[in-house]
């Protein structure tokens, strides 16, 4: 699928609501979209030519990447921040109502208490999103009363 400004992502934005507010750039040219994101163009044009290469081959990459869709040849050129984040940990240790870590067989592993987004088992195979904050407060409280209780 080929973008237009018209498209919108999941939150409804077009691109040029994110330009507009700064969330997102737009270049005409590469070396012009590395001035404004703030990185060497000589780099960006070599990513970029490395990229397309990758994509005539079917990769992988020099970072393994083997999931590619089109070269990125034709202006106007996008870039917009990205950061790693933990969302929420599907399958974490599985803790039970006193926020005690269970070990496999489902017994509470003495002394260790977990909450927040490295447990799992609390909303069962997926969850809805902003669960996690009511889990993190009750279970945060309550793993730190028991092993406070516990030292």
């Amino acid at each position: 699928m080929i973008s237009s400004p018209e498209t919108t992502n999941n939150f409804n934005e077009t691109i040029e609501e994110l330009i507009s507010q700064g969330r997102a750039f737009k270049g005409d040219t590469l070396e012009e979209l590395a001035e404004q994101i703030g990185v060497d163009s000589d780099n960006l044009v070599s990513s970029v030519e490395s990229f397309n290469a990758a994509v005539e081959t079917g990769g992988p990459d020099e970072l393994g990447r083997t999931l590619f869709d089109r070269k990125i040849e034709a202006a106007p050129f996008y870039a917009a921040p990205r950061v790693p984040t933990v969302h929420h940990t599907m399958g974490g240790v599985e803790i039970n109502e006193n926020a005690e870590v269970l070990n496999a067989s489902g017994n509470p592993i003495p002394g260790l208490y977990a909450a927040g987004e490295v447990t799992g088992g609390i909303h069962g195979a997926n969850r809805l999103g902003g669960n996690a904050l009511a889990d993190i407060a009750v279970f945060g409280r309550i793993a730190g009363r028991n092993a406070a209780a516990n030292q």
